[in-house]
């Protein structure tokens, strides 16, 4: 279960989203606030695992996800979300009205950089990796990463070498 924190975030100008399909992604928003998460999400003690500006429900999100050795409680979310809310605000950075959403990664935690790969080896995970002209799923144990190559002790196939440009998603398997 993922921990999280919202708020509203309130720009001067705000613009409406108009004309954006849900879930549309701003990027060069999202680049520009990275720094500033990052920054935010250290001070605290954690790591930025995600953070996502896009268009949902009639207005802009601002989803930021973040990770702590041993865990994110209520407390990391609501210092990074009220930290974070203090420099959009003051700064001015977003074109408009914003929701700021802090979360954990959840029990199924994305595997997005190559850092992550390092840092789960020794945990199962679920790949999706494209092969020719198909996605094939891959379970098993994470063994890291080596010179971009992803070392997976699969289920069914044995020991597989994957390359991270071929990776679809990758997420950590929850084990009961």
């Amino acid at each position: 279960m993922a921990t999280s924190a919202t708020q509203e975030s309130q720009s001067r100008d705000a613009r409406s989203g108009e004309g954006l399909s849900a879930g549309a992604p701003s990027d060069s928003v999202a680049e520009l606030l990275r720094p500033h998460a990052e920054r935010v999400a250290r001070r605290e003690g954690c790591t930025l695992v995600d953070l996502r500006h896009f268009f949902e429900d009639g207005g802009w999100m601002l989803r930021v996800v973040i990770d702590c050795e041993g865990g994110v409680n209520v407390e990391h979310c609501a210092r990074v979300s009220r930290q974070l809310s203090a420099i959009l605000d003051v700064e001015d950075l977003l074109p408009g009205a914003c929701r700021l959403e802090v979360s954990s990664p959840g029990l199924d935690c994305p595997l997005l950089v190559a850092a992550d790969f390092r840092r789960y080896a020794g945990h199962r995970v679920r790949i999706v990796a494209q092969d020719a002209d198909r996605e094939v799923l891959h379970r098993g144990l994470l063994r890291g990463l080596q010179h971009g190559t992803i070392l997976l002790d699969d289920d069914t196939m044995g020991r597989l070498e994957i390359p991270l440009k071929r990776v679809a998603e990758a997420r950590l398997e929850v084990e009961i």
